[in-house]
This record gives C-alpha cells, sequence and structure tokens, in this order.
C-alpha cells in the first residue's frame, strides 16, 4: 500500500511499532488532532477539574504528554497533574500481566494510584481507564470529550466492560448462547477476577442439560456441572429459574476427570 503512514490511539501499540517498525510513519492519535484540529461545534461542559494520569508507555514520550494537555486546554477542560505524571508517571496495576501474575499487587497498585487525587481522573489509555474504573474510580477517556456520546452523558460513571464485552451480531446464535443467566454482581465479579466468559457458564449449562451428566445437592437444590468445551474444564453450580439459570459459582482448571464417560 506504498507504506502508510499508521496512526495509533493505543500508547503500547506506538511504542511496539515505534520500536519494532521503525522504517514505518508512526503518529500518536493525539499529535494529529493537535494538528489537524477538533470538531468545532465541540465544548466541555463541565468545568470541574481532571487529574491527568499519563500511561506508563508514554512516559519517554514528552511529545504526546504534551500533545493530550494542548488538546484539554482547546477543550476548554481544566485539568491538574497528579504528584507522578509524565516521565515519572505510574503503573495503574495493568500493565506486564501484573493482574495476571499477582492479582493481589495489581489491587493495591491501581488502589494506591486512586487515591493520588480526589479529582476524577483522565488517562489516554483504555487499559488505565478500564482498570482504574473498575477500582471504583471515576475515570474518562480523553476520547469520550473529544468524541462524546449523548447516550452516555456521564462517561466518569461508566464501569469496566469485562471480559465479556464482545457480543457479534448478524450471524445465527449457537445454541448454547440460547442460555439465559441470572448472575448477580458478586458472583459476576467472581467470574472476572478467574476470568471465566459468560459464554463458557452458558457451554456448560447446555452440555449439562443436554446430557444429564450433572450432581444434584438436595439441601441447597444446586446442580454441579463440568465441562471441557477446550484445553480447559469449567465446573458451575447453578439451579434452574424460571425461563432460565440463577448462577451460584463457577471456577476452572486444566485437569481431566479420570474415567469420564466409561460404565
Amino acid at each position: 500500500m506504498d507504506c502508510p503512514g499508521i496512526v495509533p490511539a493505543c500508547s503500547t501499540c506506538y511504542q511496539i511499532l515505534k520500536s519494532y517498525l521503525p522504517e514505518a510513519k508512526i503518529r500518536s492519535l493525539w499529535q494529529v488532532l493537535e494538528e489537524k484540529g477538533l470538531p468545532t461545534d465541540l465544548s466541555v461542559k463541565d468545568g470541574r477539574p481532571l487529574a491527568v494520569h499519563d500511561p506508563c508507555t508514554t512516559r519517554h514520550e514528552p511529545g504526546i504528554q504534551q500533545n493530550v494537555r494542548s488538546l484539554l486546554h482547546r477543550l476548554g477542560q481544566p485539568f491538574e497533574e497528579l504528584e507522578l505524571g509524565r516521565n515519572h508517571t505510574e503503573c495503574c496495576g495493568f500493565g506486564g500481566l501484573m493482574k495476571n501474575a499477582n492479582p493481589d499487587l495489581a489491587k493495591t497498585v491501581v488502589q494506591r494510584l486512586s487515591g493520588k487525587s480526589t479529582a476524577d481522573y483522565l488517562t489516554y489509555c483504555a487499559g488505565c481507564r478500564d482498570n482504574l474504573a473498575a477500582s471504583g474510580k471515576r475515570a474518562v477517556h480523553i476520547l469520550d470529550l473529544i468524541f462524546p456520546d449523548a447516550a452516555e452523558p456521564d462517561p466518569g460513571a461508566r464501569k469496566r466492560p469485562g471480559w465479556s464485552l464482545w457480543q457479534e451480531g448478524f450471524r445465527k446464535m449457537d445454541e448454547h448462547e440460547k442460555i439465559v443467566l441470572n448472575i448477580s454482581p458478586e458472583v459476576q465479579q467472581i467470574l472476572e477476577d478467574r476470568r471465566i466468559l459468560v459464554s463458557d457458564i452458558q457451554k456448560v449449562i447446555h452440555h449439562s442439560e443436554s446430557t444429564g451428566e450433572t450432581l444434584f445437592h438436595p439441601a441447597t437444590g444446586h446442580t454441579m456441572a463440568a465441562f471441557k468445551p477446550y484445553k480447559v474444564t469449567f465446573w458451575v453450580e447453578y439451579s434452574v429459574s424460571g425461563s432460565g439459570f440463577t448462577l451460584h459459582n463457577a471456577y476452572s482448571h486444566r485437569m481431566e476427570v479420570a474415567g469420564k464417560g466409561q460404565p
């Protein structure tokens, strides 16, 4: 394609492309927006200052840091600097797969960062924005200000999307996707912490209800079922609820049940 320029909005993508594709012409979206200008009808309605959190992958990119602040000035958005920002900015707890390697440490890191200011945070990294939101901190992405969504007047209150974010359209639903689940916020958090997708739960229940391969606890009325749709075995505790199923617990591992399916 005659070597077109690449414009990443993600600072991690910017760093990877810059490091491993140095022959490409790479400019961040924030540099391009500063050069090309913002929508003429854009105006920030809320004058409360936002605390700017720089993503750790921009720690050595003063140009990008300044691009973002220049855009905030053009938006008329007041902002404040955190104690550790720019080239001393702190990790939000998402980087380096910390949440996978040491979840408790990741929670400590993001909670510490969230406590650096009482103001709502503004960042230009989707991972930072969602991780801060997951900690209970009100946070917005700068694109929430540049391209506001009329259907979401308070983007700072938006929750972290969660691992079961994607909703594919324009295709016939698989049978397991027709399973209706009732999931409490507490159990939903368990799924998030254990990286279990809603679609995985649906597969287990569809398999167990179709084959009758279940364990039943008469005292609780709960059903326990296991299914291995791919390399991981999922265990699900659920009960029938109206036209659907109430989920009580779930976990996964890579063990195999010896003798399963044998007489």
